[in-house]
């Protein structure tokens, strides 16, 4: 990686791009008080699946008065602070920060990869995730952790 300011490294999130299932409107919330520009902390949910897959639903509530944004979600392997393998999910998209009191709703699903774990560590050896929206900025940037369920 070229970096030429640490600006360079903060528009990425780190991790392995990988494939979204789908990325849907599934809602509207409002409060009665116009938020930070801090955005809200994700919604989130994971299985294990056919095949031993993880699958990941993660809603990210977007100022309404935007458009569909276009999402990318990026996987980390890394281990949480009692040392079990974890993975975290970055759902990036680009938009602007916004004082607001309406929001999107928006679900987005996709499957957890092997891209980037460790020789010997398979996904059914990973019981936490963490999914996290990030708007370009990583320092407003929120975060929220579940534990992977069996069906």
């Amino acid at each position: 990686m070229n970096v030429t300011s640490s600006k360079d490294v903060l528009n990425s999130p780190p991790g392995n791009l990988i494939k979204i299932n789908s990325a849907s409107l599934s809602g509207e919330i409002s409060f009665s008080h116009k938020s930070s520009k801090t955005p809200l902390p994700p919604l989130v949910e994971s299985f294990i699946i056919k095949n031993n897959q993880i699958q990941i639903d993660v809603i990210v509530f977007i100022d309404s008065s935007f458009p569909t944004p276009n999402f990318n979600v990026y996987q980390l392997y890394c281990i949480n602070n009692s040392g079990d393998p974890k993975l975290q999910f970055f759902v990036d998209y680009d938009l602007k920060e916004t004082y607001a009191n309406n929001f999107n709703a928006y679900q987005v699903t996709f499957e957890a990869t092997n891209k980037g774990i460790p020789a010997g560590i398979k996904l059914t050896d990973i019981k936490t995730i963490e999914a996290c929206s990030w708007n370009v900025d990583p320092v407003t940037s929120r975060g929220t952790e579940t534990i992977v369920q069996s069906n």
